[in-house]
């Protein structure tokens, strides 16, 4: 007899249940506690990360609710400003604007609106100036009506959008002017107007639509931190766990020989 059928065979021990016994195997209880743990512990990360999300939740809704404070009155880190309302005045680049390129609105197609606000000589926070639709094809843009008089603005920062799905390089072309982007990214665009971007950009708030000459339809993306899907799938791998267990208990436990 080898050692391998030897430890096969071998039982870590016995446990007399009325007309039962569970005797347990090294090989299967081994797998067993590798999975149960593996299982487990992706059940309770699960629970963490709906943990976060609803803790970042509130707090999204807390700072839009905090008094509008001035750029220079917000924390260092760019998380900790996230969804903060802010106050400013300066004046727009009316010669420089962005559309950021596939974007949808209540089932239109079309672009998000970006313009520099030039806040200093040398510094211009990106504003998000929010949704307009196609024009009747893609080489006919949408003309991005400009205020060229020193205004004050109220809004959301934000962190620029994610790349996560980029369809095509960014379009470097700036013979004409709106120019079209793939994805935003800050110091590309600083470069491209030669001065220095805030380092997030700045939703108009909706209620400032009306008072503000050029801001187009509201569309602050949200984010998806619905903690539902993650506590489903925490149950999802406990019930998995609980099987297992069963399963393990039932093969290793065989009735009595009279």
């Amino acid at each position: 007899m080898n050692i391998i059928e030897t430890i096969r065979k071998y039982r870590l021990f016995s446990l007399n249940i009325a007309s039962h016994q569970f005797s347990p195997g090294i090989f299967s209880s081994l797998i067993t506690a590798v999975f149960l743990y593996t299982m487990m512990s992706l059940g309770y990360w699960q629970l963490d990360r709906a943990n976060f999300k609803d803790t970042l939740q509130q707090k999204i809704e807390q700072r839009k609710n905090l008094s509008v404070a001035g750029l220079d009155e917000l924390p260092v880190s760019s998380d900790d400003r996230r969804y903060m309302p802010v106050h400013f005045s300066g004046m727009y680049d009316s010669q420089h604007s962005f559309l950021l390129d596939n974007k949808t609105l209540k089932g239109r197609v079309g672009y998000h609106v970006y313009t520099p606000l030039k806040i200093s000589g040398s510094k211009a926070v990106l504003i998000a100036r929010g949704f307009v639709k196609l024009g009747e094809s893609r080489a006919q843009l949408p003309e991005i009506i400009t205020s060229d008089q020193a205004i004050e603005l109220q809004g959301l920062l934000d962190l620029p959008p994610s790349r996560a799905l980029v369809l095509a390089e960014n379009v470097q072309q700036t013979e004409r002017w709106p120019v079209v982007l793939q994805y935003v990214d800050l110091d590309e665009i600083s470069k491209m107007l030669g001065y220095e971007l805030y380092d997030m950009v700045v939703w108009l708030s909706e209620s400032k639509k009306d008072s503000v000459k050029g801001v187009y339809e509201y569309d602050l993306p949200v984010l998806n931190l619905n903690s539902a899907k993650n506590n489903g799938y925490a149950f999802q791998w406990f019930a998995m766990s609980l099987a297992l267990f069963i399963i393990f208990i039932v093969v290793n436990t065989k009735k009595k020989k009279s």
